[in-house]
Parts: structure tokens; C-alpha cells; sequence
């Protein structure tokens, strides 16, 4: 992913979570884990779009 593309996974997150780690799944796509400030993990499926623009969707 390329910086931009790490930007926009930052911008879709809600407010007070922040990108704790990022993988290549077995199934090959990208997986984001994301924390709030009180610790709880969520995960994200990395989605491209046709111009490739990040959007996520929830695990």
C-alpha cells in the first residue's frame, strides 16, 4: 500500500481509533487492526476500488 493509500485507511477509521497493524490475509486480501483508547481491537477488510482508493469494511 502506498501512503496515500495508508492515509485514507486513517481518514475512514472512526474518531479516537488509530491503525495498530496491518496484513496480507491467506486469502489475499489486506486486513487493518485498529485500537481505541480504551484498547479494544477492531478489523477492517482493505477494499480498492476501479482507481484504487482505499475504503474499509468492517470484520
Amino acid at each position: 500500500m502506498t501512503d496515500k493509500q495508508i492515509k485514507q485507511c486513517i481518514d475512514c477509521l472512526p474518531a479516537g481509533q488509530t491503525i495498530s497493524r496491518a496484513y496480507r490475509a491467506y486469502e489475499g486480501d489486506i486486513r487493518v487492526i485498529s485500537e481505541d483508547r480504551k484498547g479494544n481491537e477492531y478489523r477492517y477488510k482493505v477494499v480498492f476500488d476501479e482507481v484504487f482508493n482505499v475504503s474499509l469494511v468492517p470484520f
